[in-house]
């Protein structure tokens, strides 16, 4: 399929559509552990790398964990958890069971270029990098929710992936199929946030 800009009327309908309806599905209602064919997820990936990046300093760096290793990785989520909190509630089993649908993290970091470009231009391209991702999980059906990462815990982590200790941590995406189908979020009236002059 070719679609060259400038779009048909109906092309930007669906583009508005998508990211208009999307919204994000936690973790504890995903299930199947179900993953995007290679096929889209080489869309996803290029999607995430179509976005502003002033200076073309390509600071966007993402570790991404799926199948036999996603079980290793909830572990050390968990180890990394009561390290920090021994009287954690939960047990290993009971917190595992929180993510037993996700079917994919992507981990983010911003792999920041000293220069003119500033530091926050570089994370803002990151995150609009993840946001890119997100719309198109949801575009090809998939569910995904996004959390930050606590900066104090970001050394841990770092280690466990073997990424570049000056990576910036930006957060990470979970993905999987939703249990159900996702309920509509009211947004917010446009006219409250523009100041059109």
């Amino acid at each position: 399929m070719t679609i060259k800009f400038p779009y048909s009327a109906d092309q930007a309908a669906i583009v508005s559509h998508i990211i208009n309806a999307r919204v994000s599905v936690l973790q504890t209602n995903m299930v199947g552990r179900c993953v995007p064919t290679e096929a889209e997820l080489e869309n996803i990936f290029k999607g995430a790398l179509s976005v502003p990046d002033h200076g073309q300093m390509h600071p966007a760096r993402f570790i991404v964990i799926k199948g036999d290793k996603v079980d290793a990785y909830i572990k050390h989520m968990y180890a990394v958890k009561i390290a920090d909190n021994p009287n954690f509630v939960l047990s290993e089993a009971e917190y595992a069971k929180n993510f037993a649908g996700v079917g994919m993290f992507i981990i983010a970091y911003a792999a920041i270029v000293e220069g003119k470009v500033k530091a926050y231009e570089q994370e803002w391209s990151v995150a609009a990098s993840v946001q890119n991702m997100m719309n198109l999980f949801y575009a090809y059906g998939y569910a995904a929710k996004w959390n930050s990462i606590f900066k104090e815990k970001d050394t841990e982590f770092k280690k466990y992936l073997g990424v570049h200790k000056n990576w910036v941590s930006m957060g990470y995406l979970m993905v999987g199929k939703s249990a159900d189908t996702a309920k509509q979020k009211s947004r917010e009236n446009f006219n409250d946030h523009f100041k059109i002059l």
